[in-house]
């Protein structure tokens, strides 16, 4: 039996559509898309999103709240950490936060 495939980290099985959410963020966000249900909330997000409502963190907490697959596509690199130090700073404290949020 073939192990299942993975696209960005998300489970290929199953899995109707990718959003991503980058345009205004300061951290692109990719959220996965299962079930009608998901689509169903996304409609809703994604106007959010288009009227400038929400940045990186409050998607990543919708996500949660909503139950919806979601990864940052941001990664963390010796060479941007000398670089940009606030910018990895404020990732690594969102990131934080979001866990917090998370186990809630």
């Amino acid at each position: 039996m073939k192990p299942a495939g993975r696209i960005l980290g998300f489970r290929e099985e199953g899995l109707r559509g990718l959003h991503f959410y980058i345009k205004g963020l300061e951290f692109p966000v990719v959220a996965a898309e299962y079930s009608e249900r998901d689509a169903m909330c996304f409609k809703y997000l994604d106007e959010n999103v288009k009227k400038g409502l929400m940045d990186s963190e409050s998607i990543c907490q919708w996500c949660i709240s909503h139950e919806i697959y979601f990864t940052l596509l941001y990664g963390i690199r010796l060479s941007h950490v000398i670089r940009y130090p606030g910018k990895t700073w404020r990732f690594i404290r969102m990131r934080v936060r979001l866990k917090n949020y998370a186990v809630r």
